[in-house]
């Protein structure tokens, strides 16, 4: 039959053998989610590298839109007023009154 004192060094022994396996098994963890940590943070730089180059085209194609937007409004302008002269003229021609 076991004593009292054989007891407390089971106990001892076990609580000894669980204590490391517990720091191994945590070791193990932090060092998985080390890892994890990495990869994810190495995935959000990539990330972040190719929002700044959309954020690149997009501003380009932004500025290259306003040029265009620019172009159309200068000769749909310069045609608009070509075509008022012609109609003043028509009208003074015709002698229509002028509004």
């Amino acid at each position: 039959m076991l004593t009292k004192s054989d007891l407390t060094e089971i106990r001892k022994v076990i609580r000894e053998e669980v204590e490391n396996e517990a720091q191994a098994i945590k070791d193990a963890l932090g060092a998985d989610i080390t890892m994890s940590r990495m990869r994810i943070q190495s995935e959000i730089n990539e990330l972040k590298d190719r929002i700044k180059n959309l954020e690149l085209r997009v501003t380009k194609m932004h500025k290259e839109l306003k040029e265009e937007i620019k172009t159309v409004s200068h000769v749909l302008d310069k045609d608009n007023m070509k075509t008022l002269k012609r109609v003043e003229k028509l009208e003074d021609h015709l002698g229509l009154a002028q509004p």
